[in-house]
């Protein structure tokens, strides 16, 4: 009993060891940046940086994760709280397959095999993932963990622990989730199969039937306390402008004004004013509202030229085609987009589990069709998002970690059997040899990309800085001079209030940012942009002109004096009106 207790600690003594001995190379080689700019707003929001407060509506994550990371906040003022939870979700998702792993195989050398194949595909494959984080990915990280867990663990802590995985994922980003959904539900299928092969059937079938109740009710208590708390007229009215902002500009194109002139005149909306929609600075006009969001988006797609379905259909299929035998090294951290070395993974993991099947005539011909079904289901799913045209890499690597976790849970789970063995070491062996070569050129595009975001962010630190040191003034920074910067995450965080904002983006029109207005004394953006210690901010090759028109049209002449130059990119502007 003393011995089999020694035992579980020191296997979770290992397999942290070494999840902490990959996390700390990372955070010695490089910084850990958000990914995205919507993180960083996720972040501020979270943290009370935003508004003053840490707020638990955080618009893009579920209403019970989001209030439960703004609580922590509250708690910890002074810590990057939100990163945290990112880093530790990621870390915890590593660890969870090497302690399964080294929990699983009795084999000292199948085990270290196994081991050095992860920490290599972990090193190879998700190096720029976990420095650039981003809380699509990790939510595919927990899916792809969910779905190893399933296929390898047993009783009621391992259906607990899955479900919990699954819950917080959905609570992080659903939409991520539900893509995940196909692959974690394959590998339920393909535990429910192995179980239901052994005596029991019937206790079998109720135990899976409960297990999946009871995830999908808690999934629907987590979505229906979301609706609740979003269910307010204010948070509606402005659930509805975000919809509506979404289809815009993730899905349809803005018509311009000139050839559409009479649509725009027929809802009210002016050139100067459709001149905020093409550059995202539509918060300044108080006219667009989720009315009128809605009818540009619903007008644009009416417009747009639709490739044909078959034609659409027939060029993503193409496209999967190629990426599924691409094996190209890296030329940045997202494009030219490259798969490997996920693909050659894959495709290895696929081949030993098939020779491995093949060689037991048992049940090789179930093994066999849950491959081909696995495969048909990630097909549709990359289907799915190619002919929609929405492939970036936190989806797409999502996918085939995913993927590649559900593979890996066959391959542990079949190690130990006799005619499995030397074909899914080998198989091991072959991911290792292939992590290994990738290494280099992931740490190598890793490094460019940090060289890439300090260059780009050292302007928007001076710039910060200079705003910064004037907290008596507010400023409001044109939407495309701000996309550019990627914060880092533990470096000098500070929660305080911020002094400045853009002038579009998915939270602008949101009781949030209402919020943000009155904590400085401002009815609406366009007032206060003619205030006396309100500025704007934007590049200097930028073009300002939709700025006089905008208030021309509105019957206030206006005129725009450069009071300063920072870091030589960023002209401050103060917007005077004409007396």
């Amino acid at each position: 009993m003393q011995s089999s207790k020694k035992r579980v600690l020191l296997n979770i003594c290992i397999a942290a060891g070494i999840t902490a001995v990959i996390m700390l190379m990372i955070a010695a080689l490089f910084d850990y940046y958000f990914d995205l700019n919507d993180d960083v707003l996720m972040k501020d929001l979270l943290s009370g940086s935003y508004i003053g407060k840490p707020a638990a509506h955080n618009i893009q994550m579920l209403y019970p994760i989001s209030a439960l990371i703004s609580l922590i906040y509250r708690l910890f003022r002074k810590t990057n709280v939100y990163g945290i939870f990112l880093c530790l979700c990621q870390c915890s998702c590593m660890f969870m397959i090497l302690h399964r792993t080294i929990n699983l195989e009795k084999d000292t050398i199948v085990k270290f095999i196994a081991v050095i194949a992860e920490v290599l595909m972990y090193i190879g494959c998700l190096t720029g993932h976990l420095i650039y984080v981003q809380y699509t990915f990790t939510v595919a990280m927990m899916a792809g963990t969910a779905a190893f867990l399933v296929i390898t663990g047993n009783g009621k802590k391992n259906r607990a622990l899955v479900c919990i995985i699954l819950w917080i994922s959905f609570l992080v980003r659903s939409e991520m989730l539900l893509l995940m959904l196909p692959i974690a539900g394959m590998a339920w299928g393909y535990r429910f199969i192995s179980d239901f092969g052994e005596e029991k059937k019937k206790e079998i079938r109720t135990i899976y039937i409960r297990w999946a109740l009871v995830l999908f009710t808690g999934l629907i208590i987590c979505k229906g306390v979301d609706v609740l708390a979003y269910s307010s007229d204010r948070w509606t009215e402005f659930r509805k402008l975000f919809d509506s902002r979404t289809e815009l500009y993730d899905y349809q194109t803005i018509p311009d004004y000139e050839t559409n002139r009479d649509f725009y005149e027929s809802i009210g909306l002016d050139e100067a004013e459709v001149e905020l929609l093409f550059n995202y600075n539509f918060g300044l006009d108080e006219e667009i509202d989720s009315k009128t969001m809605l009818q540009v988006a619903e007008y644009a797609k009416s417009i747009k030229e639709e490739t044909p379905m078959p034609q659409r259909i027939k060029a993503a299929f193409s496209k999967y085609l190629y990426r599924l035998h691409h094996f190209s090294l890296q030329e940045s951290f997202e494009y030219p987009q490259t798969d490997a070395p996920w693909n050659i993974i894959i495709l290895i993991m696929y081949l030993s589990i098939c020779i491995s099947a093949l060689s037991r005539k048992k049940d090789s011909f179930i093994k066999i069709a849950f491959l081909t079904a696995l495969f048909v289901v990630r097909s549709l799913l990359w289907m799915y998002i190619l002919v929609g045209e929405r492939d970036p890499i936190r989806i797409t690597h999502g996918l085939m970690f995913a993927e590649m976790a559900l593979l890996l849970g066959i391959m542990m789970n079949n190690i130990s059997s006799n005619s499995w063995k030397v074909h899914i070491r080998t198989g091991l062996i072959f991911v290792s040899v292939i992590s290994a070569i990738y290494v280099p050129n992931n740490m190598t595009i890793s490094q460019m990309e940090a060289v890439d975001r300090k260059r780009v962010n050292e302007p928007y630190l001076e710039l910060y800085e200079y705003i910064d040191d004037k907290p008596e003034n507010f400023y409001w920074i044109d939407v495309y001079s701000s996309v550019s910067y990627s914060e880092k995450m533990f470096a000098n965080t500070d929660n305080s209030l911020d002094n400045f904002d853009i002038l579009g983006g998915w939270a602008c029109k949101s009781p949030l940012q209402t919020t943000k207005l009155e904590a400085f004394g401002f009815e609406d953006i366009q007032s206060s942009l003619l205030s006396s210690n309100v500025y704007f901010v934007v590049k200097s090759e930028y073009s300002t002109d939709w700025l006089v028109s905008y208030y021309n049209n509105k019957g206030i002449d206006i005129e725009l004096s450069e009071i300063d130059m920072v870091a030589d990119t960023f002209k401050i502007i103060k917007v005077n009106e004409k007396r």
